[in-house]
């Protein structure tokens, strides 16, 4: 028994260590600090206050979060797509991404480079979100991403200025070419288009089709059946404006951050483009605080039908890399971002909210109210750039561009644009 002695202390002080150590090793992972790299496209503070309130709502989280830290990369929108699409090729997606959904993000999602967040959700989470906001980035039953905003293509008017010259709102088109005329003769430039960002003409472009054809309409011919010839008719519409000179020189050469100043300043009476527009309006250094409503853009026709069917939807997503080592620490940070950023979107007037908002509505954008009030009962097309993924949609911006340009006839982008789908 002497000499089994020693061997037997040895193991229990031995087996003392080792439990020591695992000790030890556990409590190191649960101190352990990790980084998630995040990507998103609000890259100019000075500008653009989306940005702010995306710093603000990360820096909260890092704040109370101290062993999971978000590290932020932005780029400017459309270099981000860029940069998005070769970092999918490659594999090299940061954690956490920014991603518009519909056909921009369907080939990451095919390719297997966005993680599926169905069982890292639970009902909780899906009842805090507003119906529908999952549609553009569900495939085969499975959730790709969640929503930070709603997003709502929207015609602001400064009543100031129609009330000043005399003009009527407009309700329909031939008013609303009425309105363009008539501050023509009075040397002011009726509408205003950023051009040379190409989205921002393709807006227009994209709510005149919605006018003229209607939700199913657009569908139809953006699935290459284009029956009733809806994209001629539209480049019509669209050229007419072009002719009455309803767009002014510099505008059309101008990115849209320029040619906004002229509307943020009170020089141009009607505008169409996003809801995140609203709290910069509003802001309270603004020229045009209080002098801008929105309302639904003018119908093809005098009824009230199509009213109810608006640009946009639910088309602002954080993903999260299918690769990333921390697939529960990114899915977590996801949910408090894209609820926290919706809700201060909403009372900034950023976006209407995605997730269902529980805050004190007093603190909410008057615009933001006014918009939301007009679209309850609302319809949605997504943007077409997003409905048919990035290839498409780039041509489509070009084609439209050209219309504004002057560079291509209505009949030769009506036939580009069926020659486009017929393609792919």
């Amino acid at each position: 028994m002497r000499k089994l002695l020693p061997v037997f202390l040895i193991l229990i002080f031995t087996s003392t260590f080792i439990g020591c150590d695992k000790e030890k090793v556990n409590d190191l992972n649960k101190t352990q600090k990790i980084t998630l790299k995040l990507w998103h496209i609000w890259a100019q503070k000075s500008q653009d206050n989306n940005s702010i309130i995306i710093e603000d709502v990360i820096n909260k989280w890092n704040k109370d979060n101290p062993n999971v830290q978000i590290e932020v990369e932005s780029v400017e929108s459309e270099k981000y797509k860029t940069k998005l699409k070769t970092a999918s090729a490659t594999n090299e997606l940061p954690d956490i991404f920014y991603s518009w959904g519909g056909g921009f993000s369907e080939p990451m999602i095919d390719s297997g480079r966005v993680l599926a967040l169905n069982k890292f959700l639970d009902k909780d989470i899906i009842n805090k979100l507003n119906d529908n906001m999952l549609d553009n980035v569900t495939s085969k039953n499975k959730v790709y991403g969640l929503p930070l905003t709603f997003s709502v293509g929207t015609f602001y008017l400064n009543e100031k200025l129609f009330n000043e010259a005399n003009i009527k709102i407009p309700n329909n088109y031939e008013e609303l070419l009425e309105a363009v005329k008539a501050f023509r003769n009075r040397g002011i430039t009726p509408l205003l288009v950023g051009e040379q960002d190409k989205w921002t003409g393709m807006l227009y472009y994209d709510i005149l089709a919605l006018r003229e054809g209607g939700i199913e309409q657009c569908k139809k011919a953006l699935s290459s059946s284009d029956n009733s010839n809806l994209y001629l008719k539209t480049a019509q519409r669209l050229k007419r404006l072009v002719d009455l000179g309803a767009f002014d020189e510099f505008s059309l050469k101008a990115m849209r951050d320029e040619s906004e100043l002229l509307f943020k300043q009170g020089k141009v009476p009607m505008y169409y483009t996003g809801n995140w527009l609203a709290g910069e309006i509003q802001a309270d250094n603004s020229p045009i605080k209080d002098k801008v409503i929105v309302k639904a853009f003018p119908l093809i026709n005098k009824g009230s039908e199509g009213e109810d069917e608006f640009l946009g939807g639910a088309a602002d997503f954080m993903m999260v890399n299918s690769e990333t080592k921390y697939k529960k620490e990114a899915v977590k940070a996801l949910e408090y971002l894209c609820k926290n950023i919706s809700d201060r979107y909403y009372e900034f007037g950023s976006g209407l909210p995605a997730w269902k908002y529980t805050g004190d509505e007093t603190n909410v954008n008057k615009l933001s109210k006014q918009l939301r009030n007009l679209t309850a009962s609302g319809k949605y097309l997504l943007y077409w750039d997003i409905y048919l993924g990035e290839e498409k949609g780039n041509k489509h911006k070009e084609l439209v561009y050209k219309l504004f340009q002057k560079k291509i006839s209505p009949e030769e982008f009506a036939n580009e644009m069926k020659n486009l789908e017929e393609k792919h």
